[in-house]
């Protein structure tokens, strides 16, 4: 018991909670702004027809959902076979253009709810991978927050210069730094319990 009561008083674990806490607080006061902003960018990339999935609107084969020495058997398009839609290809496309990389993570995404909901525009800026069963921007962790902001060109237009300069990827980039102390700091030190004192700095500037 004793032991487990110094764990409390050690520096570096109290600096680790106190990042932890700085995380959540800042995701939670970013969900709001992000929210409304997801609004304005299904404005600009516009509305689908609502029946297309996203398999159909991903030829084959394409890197990286498919299979390319295997195209007959590609496990992607099992249940659903490419199928040009005008619309929903325009929104794809649209939905590329916005994308700071032109790489949008569209297996995150359910192109049949692009016609109503924003946020399965939004989740076409998240990582690439654990995001798929998000269901709102309030289910988003603090990754997925900044990942949009950074990955999606509308965010250049209603984010101060100061936290998008340099530009992405330049890791001098303030939010590139917050997002690299989130994923080394947080979650690796998460498990050895260290945390160390520099770290903070980035967020209280953030």
């Amino acid at each position: 018991m004793a032991t487990n009561t110094k764990l409390f008083s050690d520096k570096e674990t109290n600096n680790w909670f106190k990042a932890s806490i700085a995380l959540n607080v800042t995701k939670q006061g970013l969900t709001n702004f992000l929210d409304t902003q997801l609004q304005n960018v299904h404005t600009i990339v516009g509305r689908s027809c609502g029946n297309c999935t996203i398999e159909k609107l991903i030829p084959c084969p394409t890197n990286p959902y498919c299979n390319k020495r295997k195209p007959n058997k590609c496990p992607f398009h099992k249940s659903q076979k490419p199928q040009p839609c005008p619309t929903c290809d325009n929104v794809k496309q649209n939905i590329i253009l916005q994308h700071r990389y032109g790489g949008p993570s569209l297996k995150n995404t359910r192109a049949e709810k692009w016609a109503h909901d924003y946020w399965e525009i939004g989740k076409c800026y998240l990582p690439p991978d654990g995001y798929s069963s998000v269901s709102s921007v309030q289910e988003s962790d603090f990754n997925g927050v900044i990942s949009i902001m950074l990955n999606c060109l509308h965010f250049q237009t209603c984010l101060s210069s100061s936290s998008l300069s340099p530009l992405p990827p330049d890791k001098k980039c303030p939010l590139e730094k917050v997002i690299y102390c989130e994923i080394n700091s947080v979650f690796v030190y998460s498990v050895l319990c260290l945390f160390y004192h520099s770290y903070l700095s980035v967020y209280a500037k953030s």
